[in-house]
């Protein structure tokens, strides 16, 4: 059993500054990936009638990918983009993992 089944490509957003000296994001360049994932929890409308729809998922990789908080990932003709900070499982084991939730993109 492969650990990390899905080849991913990772948009890193390279970081710009604005007139004012703010960091904003500026051109992505990209890198491949080993990786899992798994679907998030199905949302629909509160009156019932709206499509079901499966907004977030869970991206696994192997322990010390770098994923930036504004990062895109794309696997299976579908994007993604990063939501919040990576979580890193780090204890020395080869189970350990970095971890991003990410939301589909239109």
């Amino acid at each position: 059993m492969n650990r990390w089944p899905y080849v991913v490509t990772v948009y890193t957003a390279g970081v710009g500054t604005d007139e004012y000296g703010n960091p904003i994001p500026s051109a992505f360049t990209s890198a491949t990936a080993r990786a899992d994932f798994q679907p998030g929890t199905p949302t629909e409308g509160n009156d019932g009638l709206a499509e079901v729809d499966v907004d977030e998922v869970r991206f696994y990789f192997a322990d010390g990918t770098v994923i930036g908080s504004n990062d895109r990932i794309e696997v299976d003709g579908d994007t993604y983009e990063v939501i919040g900070p990576a979580v890193v499982r780090n204890t020395g084991s080869p189970l350990d993992y970095v971890r991003v939730t990410a939301r589909r993109t239109e």
